[in-house]
């Protein structure tokens, strides 16, 4: 599982943004799908200087590598898919194997040490899957149960004890995050009406109510619905995550999408009547959610670690943004130069390191998945503070 951690330098110079002179780094250059995992979580070490990095070598399994922005050095860090991870305590979080079975483990991007936090009983796979602040619990799913009922499994890292935590109809694709500050909550998508496969044969995510999102009790079970989607808001994109530990609730929405996963042409007259793409924040216990900032066909969300900014890419053409949490206001950082298709490794992804240095981020531009670091120019927060 383990690699000999040998430090190799692959990054290239990837050039300058015109408009907001963001010096740009292609930090990965070998023939292979390379990925920054997910912006939902920063796989960040807490001082933001170093972060993991997602290869898919073809017939092998996944691996972890670690990036040093400082150095701009690469290493093969662990064999492994990554679940999550926890920037404060250099963590990220992964399934690999210990000898026959699996095993849930941490990687510290500081030391590239490995811990062992769960060893599974079997083989069954775990598609999905968070581990909360304190690394006392982890949830994983969604199990099937009957019909469209999955059940979230928890598991008690400090006693080994599992159990079927609740049950949640059309939870087929959960994207697990713990409220970062207590680790009481986890926000779960839902995708509503959700069938594997429709009438002709062709895989669907969600029904004609889209997704909406719910919160979770880790201890007691109870689950919580939020007024996101329909009805109450545009139908979600499926992007969201918490800001930072204010307890807040970031997602993107809007009626360019008619899908948790896929995005529309809307007729004119049809557009003209409906409400325009829009990140929106919730708290839990609002009655409903307020819009951060409008204007573009936001998609993909992530928040700093110190909760000022929103950073987001533009559905329309890649370009990346980055906003003002309180005020809504935001300028471009860079562009891309990727379009999303149905690879994830072709999806932005950006996200925001702790300490406000780099935004990291995926491109095809070479026409393989590569991972990227925008340096965040002297004076740029500024503006939008």
């Amino acid at each position: 599982m383990a690699s000999s951690n040998k430090w190799v330098p692959e990054a290239i110079r990837f050039g300058v943004d015109r408009e907001s002179g963001a010096e740009i780094e292609q930090l990965t250059s070998e023939p292979v799908t390379s990925t920054n995992i997910y912006c939902e979580q920063r796989f960040t070490s807490a001082d933001g200087k170093r972060i993991a990095i997602e290869r898919k070598p073809f017939g092998r399994p996944a691996e972890i590598w670690v990036c040093d922005l400082e150095t701009l050095k690469i290493c093969q860090a662990v064999t492994g898919t990554p679940l999550g991870a926890n920037a404060r305590l250099n963590s990220v979080y992964f399934i690999g194997m210990q000898g026959s079975r699996n095993c849930l483990m941490a990687l510290d991007l500081q030391s590239l040490a490995v811990r062992d936090l769960f060893h599974f009983y079997t083989n069954e796979q775990y598609p999905s899957g968070a581990v909360s602040p304190d690394e006392r619990w982890f949830i994983t799913g969604p199990v099937p149960v009957r019909d469209n009922i999955m059940g979230l499994r928890r598991v008690n890292l400090e006693n080994g004890r599992t159990d079927m935590l609740c049950e949640i109809e059309d939870m087929f694709n959960p994207h697990f995050q713990f409220e970062p500050a207590f680790g009481k909550l986890s926000l779960v998508q839902i995708n509503r009406g959700a069938k594997w496969k429709s009438p002709d044969g062709k895989q669907t995510r969600t029904g004609p109510l889209g997704a909406t999102l719910s919160l979770v009790n880790v201890k007691s079970g109870k689950v919580t619905p939020l007024p996101a989607g329909r009805p109450h808001t545009p139908p979600i994109t499926g992007h969201e995550c918490w800001a930072g530990m204010t307890g807040r609730i970031l997602f993107t929405a809007g009626h360019y999408s008619v899908s948790a996963s896929s995005f529309v042409t809307l007729k004119d007259d049809e557009a003209a009547r409906r409400e325009p793409p829009a990140i929106y924040s919730i708290t839990p216990g609002d009655a409903s959610a307020k819009v951060v900032a409008r204007g573009l066909m936001f998609n993909h969300l992530a928040a700093s670690d110190d909760c000022q900014f929103f950073i987001a890419d533009d559905h329309a053409d890649g370009r990346i943004y980055i906003g003002n949490i309180v005020t809504g206001k935001y300028i471009p950082l860079c562009h891309s130069h990727t379009r999303q298709g149905a690879c994830q490794f072709s999806h932005v992804h950006a996200y925001m390191t702790p300490g406000n240095r780099h935004v990291v981020f995926n491109s095809i531009a070479t026409g393989t998945g590569q991972v990227y670091a925008a340096r965040i120019p002297e004076g740029f927060l500024e503006q939008i503070l």
